[in-house]
């Protein structure tokens, strides 16, 4: 089977990926980010946000099936960010379930949680349970998304099935999870705070036994049907306090304020899930948590950047000999000074300390605008600006070459801009920095102050130095989306850089994304247009 797994990148969806190929299906990651976990290539991989029914429908194409794990998972940015919870959990999966419907995808597996169980009376609950009315918004979220399921399977026959999963706890988990939180805590020898008296109970589920039933739900007879992934042992948050302090040493158990909402704690059966899919968890929390401290252990112990280790090697090499020092001095600041000038480094690292020696990324205006940059193919650039013109947007078109007059009247007839694109720089090609600007300026057709993309990489301090006494100013996107990717995080007079690909669906992500920006209530702008607004942030 062809299998999308939105959050394919993240603690849990890494592991069902691993599974999935482990058995011989298809994975496609869908995540806002790559994953750390895979290496390049080995899995087919598409960037977006699951909010964005659009790029979720184009990525859908040909799948048979839909894991949809992506969500905001820690109960405390929950409690913090209720309407990027909402968002993120019950908006997505709606999301997800509109595109599976537009897709004709067959099944979506939507990953519940067994919150949904933490208000009811009972102790011992199993699926025939009914969730109460939710205290805390993690649980409401989540339940909607349950709710949408069963929805979308009446109204127009998109088949689901809603697992509902335990604690789930291994390699890979996010530092903020209840055992990733206390070893952290126990390798810095600092106190094990434990909410209340610890006493609340929890069915933690290992992470590769969890991937097992994820799978596992893919079968025929899982379609409509709600489980129960969860451990069969309980295990209080304090027993978890102590199994740390037996595997990682000595640490001092404090206890805090118990938290608001917190989930009490359910004897949680999975038969259902035994009897119709064959899974049961088989790891005990003992061992999984031995497992986790030792990828911890690996993780903490993997070599560090080549120039952080570079560094200490010729600080070493400094201290080895005094007389050598002088010698070794003069030699590092040369070489220090040639590569801050020279690479692109070195202006990120000489921009931390200076302000006004990086590119610009934002304006500060009181507009609900931002500047949009698009670097795309002039076979395709004219195309780029009347969709956005479609759009009520605008954009700076970035171009390397030398575009055709026709190219450039077109994209200016649609409301957009013409911008050169600077060609990596490196220990000899900034040199022509000066002549590469007045050149690519008169291609364009510009007159006075000359606005240019950075390249993705490659970027250095003399290309910028040398950009300046040319009277141009380097500009880059503070955000940078790639081609199906969602928008994220933006703020009024942001620059954003996109990149668009003479390929199938690019109209059609250029139209989500620009409705991204509207429902921001902001509006795209070129970012020449931008820039001459006011006054520029670095």
């Amino acid at each position: 089977m062809r299998v999308l797994v939105t959050g394919g990148s993240g603690f849990i969806g890494s592991h069902v990926v691993d599974v999935l190929r482990a058995r011989g299906h298809v994975p496609v990651n869908f995540d806002r980010v790559t994953s750390p976990h895979h290496e390049r290539g080995t899995v087919e991989a598409i960037l977006g946000d699951a909010t964005d029914v659009d790029v979720l429908a184009h990525a859908m194409k040909g799948c048979d099936a839909v894991i949809h794990l992506a969500a905001m998972a820690d109960v405390n940015h929950v409690q913090k960010d209720p309407e990027g919870a909402e968002r993120a959990n019950a908006r997505a999966t709606l999301a997800v379930l509109e595109a599976a419907r537009r897709a004709e995808v067959k099944r979506v597996v939507y990953g519940s949680t067994i919150w949904v169980y933490s208000d009811c009376p009972e102790t011992a609950v199993d699926e025939s349970t009914r969730p109460e009315a939710p205290g805390h918004l993690y649980t409401a979220t989540k339940l909607a998304g349950e709710h949408y399921c069963r929805s979308y399977a009446e109204l127009y026959g998109v088949d689901y099935t809603i697992l509902r999963f335990g604690i789930p706890y291994g390699p890979r988990a996010r530092d903020a999870t209840v055992l990733a939180a206390f070893v952290n805590k126990a390798l810095k020898g600092e106190p094990l705070t434990v909410a209340g008296d610890g006493s609340q109970g929890r069915r933690f589920v290992y992470v590769e036994d969890l991937a097992d039933g994820v799978e596992r739900a893919l079968a025929p007879e899982a379609a409509n049907r709600v489980y129960n992934l969860a451990g069969s042992e309980t295990t209080t948050i304090l027993e978890i306090a102590e199994t740390v302090r037996a595997l990682v040493g000595e640490a001092e158990i404090v206890h805090t304020e118990a938290r608001a909402g917190d989930f009490g704690g359910k004897e949680v059966s999975s038969d259902r899930a035994l009897e119709e899919l064959g899974w049961q968890p088989v790891t005990p929390f003992a061992e999984g948590a031995r497992r986790y401290v030792a990828w911890r252990r690996e993780r903490d112990a993997a070599p560090r950047p080549r120039l952080a280790a570079l560094r200490e090697r010729l600080v070493a090499a400094s201290a080895w000999r005094p007389a050598l020092r002088p010698v070794v001095t003069a030699i590092l600041v040369t070489f220090g000074f040639f590569w801050s000038f020279a690479s692109d480094d070195g202006l990120s690292l000489i921009a931390k300390a200076i302000p006004g020696t990086k590119p610009v990324t934002a304006v500060d205006t009181t507009r609900p605008q931002v500047g949009l940059i698009v670097d795309a193919p002039a076979s395709i650039a004219p195309a780029v600006a009347d969709q956005l013109a479609s759009q009520g947007a605008a954009a700076s078109i970035a171009f390397t070459g030398q575009p055709s007059a026709k190219t450039i009247t077109a994209v200016r007839d649609s409301g957009s801009d013409a911008v050169p694109r600077l060609r990596p720089g490196g220990p000899v090609r900034w040199i022509g920095t000066r002549g590469q600007i007045h050149r690519a300026a008169k291609d364009l057709g510009i007159d006075g102050h000359v606005y240019y993309a950075v390249p993705g990489t490659g970027f250095t301090l003399a290309q910028d130095l040398l950009g300046h006494t040319a009277g141009a100013t380097p500009v880059s996107g503070s955000v940078r989306v790639p081609q199906y990717g969602g928008l994220g995080v933006v703020e009024r007079g942001d620059l954003i850089e996109i990149s668009v690909k003479d390929e199938p669906g690019w109209r059609a992500w250029l139209d989500s994304l620009c409705r991204q920006v509207r429902q921001r209530r902001l509006t795209a702008v070129s970012a020449a247009t931008l820039l001459r607004s006011g006054p520029v942030d670095r």
